[in-house]
């Protein structure tokens, strides 16, 4: 017999019943997200909470580990990048009661008018995001079952920094950059080296499809559009397929959508890793098609709507792309119980 080409692939054995194995586990996965201020780690991490849903994931910020509150820091001049300016001890010791499943109480940071509040009670979910500037750090590091780091281009970065914390933060735009040449050089100093301790590295620049054009890029390119890397070590050959789909036709239309994609083995940093390039526009059925691949290998029914937040269908594809190999090493980790 024939299979239909449009059929779904058959769940692979032992590997689609994610949720249950969560849910039967002792103590949380962790997972550590790192990164400069504005890169983007919440963003680009929350196709994960999206997919699996606010009862197997929630997430933890360090902000409210900041050892001064912004009034605070605005006399003394200390910066929330340095590791000194931050209780990573006390952080430490929170994220270790959180692996052993015990309710524990979090600091609360609030960027809107940056002070801090009241902390809360956290009950552990069976994954935990913790996300913040120094989370690869050594204080924190043992306890995380997996390490990502966001490294995005200093001008991507400053556009969205000014723009978020001039709308949200309650910044005036010349404290905001006053703020963000201030941080320049404190970012190599205390946050770029994490990004070796990391397992999934993202990187997020300008979009690069103009250096593709033959002679000069003809399609109109959105400010949504970037050029992603996703830096991942390699598996083994034994992984379940995923699939996407991708309309050649699109080549002979006269109004072609840009898109790139490229798997690129590579030695980086003493490391054999594979670095995924994504650039351009991702068609909705790709990104649905993606998105129900995803959630068949591990069991999760799609989810139905949005989080509340209407992202860019670019945006939507590099959470997807993020959230691929953590729940591939999630679901290894769970097998592994």
């Amino acid at each position: 017999m024939t299979s239909d080409p449009h059929d779904k692939p058959a769940p692979q054995a032992g590997v689609n019943d994610l949720p249950a194995r969560l849910r039967r586990r002792r103590r949380p996965i962790i997972i550590g997200v790192a990164g400069d201020s504005g890169s983007g780690k919440s963003t680009y991490t929350q196709g994960l909470e999206w997919l699996l849903g606010p009862e197997l994931v929630s997430q933890v910020s360090l902000d409210g580990y900041h050892a001064e509150d912004r009034a605070t820091r605005r006399a003394s001049g200390r910066s929330p990048l340095d590791p000194e300016a931050n209780h990573l001890e006390r952080a430490g010791t929170d994220l270790e009661r959180l692996s052993r499943g015990e309710a524990t109480r979090i600091p609360i940071y609030d960027h809107e008018d940056g002070v801090f509040r009241d902390a809360r009670v956290y009950q552990p979910t069976p994954i935990i995001l913790v996300e913040g500037l120094h989370t690869l750090y050594p204080a924190l590091r043992s306890m995380l079952d997996v390490a990502v780091y966001v490294d995005t281009a200093t001008e991507v970065k400053r556009e969205w920094k000014m723009r978020r914390d001039t709308r949200e933060r309650g910044y005036k735009g010349a404290e905001a950059e006053a703020e963000i040449a201030r941080r320049a050089h404190q970012y190599e100093r205390w946050i770029a080296d994490q990004e070796q301790h990391a397992e999934v590295i993202l990187r997020i620049h300008p979009s690069e499809l103009g250096k593709l054009a033959i002679g000069r890029l003809s399609a109109d390119v959105p400010d949504s559009f970037y050029h992603l890397e996703l830096i991942v070590a390699p598996g083994g050959d034994d992984q379940r397929s995923l699939f996407l789909p991708v309309d050649l036709n699109s080549m002979t239309r006269e109004q072609a959508m840009p898109f790139m994609l490229a798997i690129v083995p590579s030695q980086y940093q003493a490391r054999t890793v594979n670095v995924l390039h994504v650039d351009g526009h991702m068609a909705p059925a790709g990104l649905e098609t993606l998105t129900q691949s995803i959630c068949a290998f591990a069991g999760l029914d799609a989810p139905a709507g949005g989080s509340g937040i209407e992202w860019p269908a670019t945006v939507r594809f590099a959470q997807m792309l993020v959230a691929w190999p953590v729940i591939n090493r999630i679901s290894a980790i769970a097998a592994g119980d």
